[in-house]
């Protein structure tokens, strides 16, 4: 459960914050605008895939604490040869239809560049890790019954938190537009920097609402860890 929990926000986070994360990191030297456009089209595509491979872990946790090593391992070299399949014909569809370049470069804002066909290859392997994780969640859920309904409140819960931060952090980053320099290093780090900690901020705020036993979970164990606080046990004559 904390897996997914984690990894949707996680998830959106990186997909609002994609350029200002690509252009701290990689923005010096010969790395110009254009590489970073294409470079966070990228990274919005793969970063999809971390859902699917938290999904696929939690279920392949489950098989291999069963005994059941077989049914998983068939379903990830499927999914293994997905990700060629699916590489190889988001390529192709580039090479030969306008209509899907198109819709592609719109969606990730990379209209006018030139090789924007490189993100068929994280494409691929987004998409072919979504289709792995389902075929396990549906395995899994016919194998052992009754999962399925704490991973979707979960689900749920941090999804719809998530959505709402990454609204938030959005809106934020254009407010921040014109208080920092854009063309400097450090504005675009603070940029990104405060627009993600509102959003967290917010996130954090519409669990609490929400009533999240994930979230309290973290709490406590924070409390406890930083804070250090005492764990008191009863005595020993009343427990025997």
């Amino acid at each position: 459960r904390h897996i997914i929990f984690w990894s949707l926000p996680v998830t959106i986070l990186f997909i609002i914050l994609r350029a200002q994360i690509v252009r701290t990191i990689l923005g010096s030297g010969n790395f110009n605008w254009n590489d970073t456009r294409l470079t966070a089209a990228c990274l919005a595509i793969f970063v999809v895939s971390v859902v699917a491979q938290s999904i696929m872990l939690l279920f392949v946790r489950g098989y291999y604490a069963a005994g059941k090593t077989r049914k998983p391992l068939i379903i990830n070299l499927v999914g293994a040869v997905l990700i060629v399949a699916i590489s190889y014909l988001s390529l192709y569809f580039f090479s030969v239809s306008s209509m899907f370049t198109d819709f592609m470069e719109s969606l990730l804002r990379i209209e006018g560049l030139t090789g924007t066909s490189v993100i068929s290859l994280a494409l691929g392997y987004s998409l072919a890790s979504l289709i792995n994780a389902g075929l396990l969640w549906v395995l899994f859920e016919k194998d052992f019954p009754g999962l399925s309904c704490v991973v979707k409140k979960v689900s749920f819960q941090s999804f719809g938190a998530s959505v709402i931060m990454g609204f938030v952090t959005y809106h934020m980053l254009g407010l921040l537009d014109n208080v920092f320099d854009l063309d400097t290093l450090l504005g675009i780090f603070l940029q990104g920097l405060i627009a993600g900690i509102v959003g967290i901020i917010t996130w954090v705020l519409v669990l609490r609402l929400l009533k999240s036993k994930e979230l309290h979970d973290v709490w406590v164990t924070l409390h406890q860890k930083i804070f250090q606080t005492k764990v008191y046990v009863e005595d020993r004559e009343h427990i025997v």
